[in-house]
């Protein structure tokens, strides 16, 4: 994968067979899948996008406050962070990440982007609880294919027909209000539009990373979410399997995703 592709910058080429030049960037779409219907509105009556887009206008109405006599009653939102990092890790630190966010709420929506490989499948696993089932079940619903890790539900962007960024799109509406991660191993126009809309971004590198990689990382995060947090994360065997299960988060991780949520003054448990 070139230097570049790698958590630094999107690619310049638009998608594949799409009008545009080199370098257009385009919005993330309406559902397009078989989980859509007629007239492009998900099973459930919600516009694909639709949740989605409330929850990025309520952010910028928090960072961008009226004055406070047009101030409407204040709503909580539940936290969504984005996360990058290398593909082998990626799983584990997206499922981590989850396992933080979902104690602020009854279940956490993970979205994983992992180019050409699939999430291993972990010799044990959390027990699903009710929130996330519902949760995998309206995933399903919108023609997704998601699984349960504990109060995690996870999606696979990568299995999925669409692009990714319309398959994150659809997750992020069917997950409403619950806490949100979506997880990249390489920068990509689209996915991009959708991590500016994040919380905060966290970059999880190993300690073998180039150092000038690791910088320049971070500081794309920064010009992308208001917050980012970079971190260097060594997994043994344990902390993986443990993470990838569903059953607990790397101390390392707990602890930069409470500091990011904790500058954010997001909504506590």
């Amino acid at each position: 994968m070139p230097l570049r592709d790698f958590l630094i910058a999107p690619r310049e080429e638009g998608r594949e067979g799409e009008a545009g030049g080199p370098g257009e960037v385009a919005a993330p779409s309406g559902a397009t899948s078989e989980g859509a219907v007629a007239g492009g509105v998900a099973p459930g009556g919600i516009a694909p996008g639709e949740a989605a887009s409330r929850r990025v206008a309520a952010r910028l109405r928090l960072r961008f406050p009226l004055p406070a006599r047009e101030r409407p009653a204040p709503a909580a939102l539940a936290p969504s962070l984005g996360v990058l990092a290398h593909p082998r890790d990626l799983p584990a630190v997206a499922i981590a990440v989850g396992v933080v966010v979902a104690r602020r709420g009854p279940a956490a929506l993970v979205c994983m982007q992992v180019p050409g490989d699939e999430l291993p499948a972990p010799a044990l696993r959390a027990p699903p609880r009710a929130a996330a089932t519902r949760l995998a079940g309206s995933l399903r619903a919108r023609g997704l294919v998601a699984h349960v890790r504990g109060r995690v539900a996870v999606v696979e962007l990568a299995r999925e027909a669409d692009h990714p960024s319309d398959a994150a799109t659809r997750a992020l509406a069917a997950a409403g209000a619950l806490p949100t991660v979506l997880a990249v191993a390489a920068r990509d126009p689209d996915l991009d539009v959708l991590l500016a809309a994040q919380d905060a971004i966290l970059v999880a590198l190993p300690p073998s990373a180039d150092p000038t990689l690791a910088e320049l990382a971070a500081s794309g995060a920064a010009r992308l979410a208001p917050r980012a947090t970079s971190i260097t994360l060594n997994l043994d065997p344990a902390s993986r399997a443990l993470a990838l299960a569903g059953l607990r988060a790397p101390a390392a991780v707990r602890t930069a995703v409470e500091g990011a949520l904790a500058r954010g003054q997001l909504p506590a448990e």
